[in-house]
């Protein structure tokens, strides 16, 4: 964060939103993605990754788009609350104290011109599942809910079937991250071939697995001095995985070789970028579709 930012009332307001919900999350989200493309800030980049992952859940939710008759969630209203939880703890982010090391990395990286669309989008990755989700859930899970082995089950349902949505969108964030800002990570991902999904699903799975359990153990404590264990955990855990992240330079190498080639022969308007907007549910098709089933994400044109 740039110190003429703390002076910025627009910055200030997006920093300081509350969103209930993924509906008001969706449009909180908007308006940063707005900010951060007219000022050619690569924390667009995280969030831009965000905002999609988080349209696929909503259009799960809605049951609209790739997901018209189709019921993913158990309930769909906890998901849908949750969603407005956890991007409040995004927000909050952009004013990260000393204290909340994962974040302060990811945007130190962020202001580094050049600086990885990869890079980024991990580091961003990293804080806000890692350091994040778990004390959103938490707050998300009544007390009533702990007590209640069925209820815990369903949720930790709906939570896993978020895990398939993230990983469904892996492949069109990637095509979405290289046509808007930089090229050279579709390079490398042709490179790589399915290597890095590969490897980004199971890392999105076994982070989140542990993620629930540390959720459980943040809602499950009984005291602010509990709470305080869990989450200087969490923030120890994210600042180790960040830390490793940014001394891995040589994964990032190919990815800013080619963006130094090939950038510059692309005109970069981020403040032109369309982004894009949620799906809106119709009247549901005479066709029979299985509750529960996901599928796999759309092919490339």
């Amino acid at each position: 964060m740039s110190t003429t930012q703390l002076d910025d009332p627009e910055f200030l307001a997006i920093a300081a939103q509350q969103p209930d919900n993924i509906d008001e999350a969706l449009v909180c989200m908007q308006k940063g993605l707005e900010y951060f493309h007219e000022t050619h800030d690569r924390r667009a980049i995280f969030l831009r990754l965000y905002y999609m992952m988080t349209l696929e859940v909503h259009a799960a939710i809605n049951g609209c788009g790739d997901y018209e008759n189709r019921q993913v969630f158990i309930d769909p209203a906890w998901v849908f609350r949750l969603s407005g939880k956890f991007s409040t703890l995004y927000f909050k982010s952009l004013m990260a104290p000393e204290g909340d090391r994962a974040w302060r990395l990811a945007y130190e990286v962020a202001q580094r011109r050049g600086s990885s669309v990869v890079e980024n989008a991990l580091l961003g990755i990293n804080a806000h599942i890692n350091f994040d989700l778990p004390r959103a859930i938490a707050k998300n899970l009544e007390d009533e809910d702990l007590s209640d082995f069925t209820t815990v089950q369903k949720r930790k349902f709906d939570h896993d079937q978020v895990n398939n949505l993230l990983v469904r969108t892996l492949n069109p964030v990637q095509r979405v991250l290289a046509r808007d800002y930089e090229p050279g990570i579709a390079a490398a991902d042709w490179l790589l071939g399915d290597l890095d999904e590969r490897v980004s699903e199971e890392a999105l799975r076994h982070y989140r697995e542990r993620v629930w359990w540390d959720a459980i153990a943040y809602a499950a404590a009984p005291t602010d001095k509990d709470r305080l264990i869990v989450r200087n955990k969490l923030e120890w855990q994210s600042y180790r995985i960040a830390k490793r992240l940014s001394r891995s330079q040589w994964m990032w190498g190919t990815e800013r070789a080619l963006n130094y080639v090939v950038g510059p022969l692309r005109k970069n308007r981020w403040n032109a970028i369309s982004i894009e907007q949620p799906c809106q549910k119709h009247d549901e098709p005479d066709v029979e579709r299985p509750v529960g089933e996901i599928g796999r994400s759309p092919m490339p044109a």
